[in-house]
């Protein structure tokens, strides 16, 4: 893993090399490090995460729902078959989505589909934050009750979540 980048090196980074940095803390979307990079020198960390969720938001509704539908199905088949980012192998690691005995594993893949059946996209949520394999169960489940405009909205409030961690993990922000 690579040294954690100071504010000040942040922003001496040539844009090929912040793009490279910063390619996924948006799941498989490399353009909003390449439009981010556009906005260097950043005053803090806290402005940079705050680009990166303005860029977000700006979005037309269709490229969110593109976005949306680069997430992988948690403890789905890219993790069966290591098709996983880097990032999001780690992040399924850090709540056992990689180790579900068979019957939990089968909830959640029902859940999935029965999520993905009804938005469109699949179900995203911040692992990290959520931290239990139960408070994620808990959590599909409540929000397939909601509204297509309501989930969408949660969905992305979820990838602006993974996007600022992702970030932190890679800035010394201390």
């Amino acid at each position: 893993m690579r040294p954690k980048l100071s504010l000040q090196q942040l922003n001496a980074l040539p844009p090929a090399e912040f793009h490279k940095t910063f390619a996924n803390v948006i799941e498989c979307w490399p353009e909003a490090a390449i439009f981010c990079s556009a906005l260097l020198p950043f005053k803090s960390f806290i402005a940079m995460i705050a680009a990166f969720e303005n860029y977000l938001e700006r979005l037309p509704a269709e490229t969110k729902l593109k976005i949306l539908k680069l997430y992988p199905d948690l403890a789905g088949k890219m993790l069966d078959t290591k098709q996983l980012s880097e990032d999001s192998s780690i992040e399924h690691a850090s709540v056992g989505l990689d180790n579900l005995s068979p019957e939990d594993k089968k909830t959640l893949t029902d859940l999935n589909e029965s999520y993905k059946t009804k938005f469109g996209f699949p179900f995203v949520v911040c692992v990290r934050e959520a931290s239990k394999f139960d408070v994620i169960l808990r959590s599909v489940s409540e929000r397939i009750h909601h509204t297509v405009e309501q989930e969408l909205e949660i969905a992305l409030g979820e990838v602006k979540k993974i996007c600022r961690l992702r970030i932190l993990q890679l800035v010394d922000n201390l």
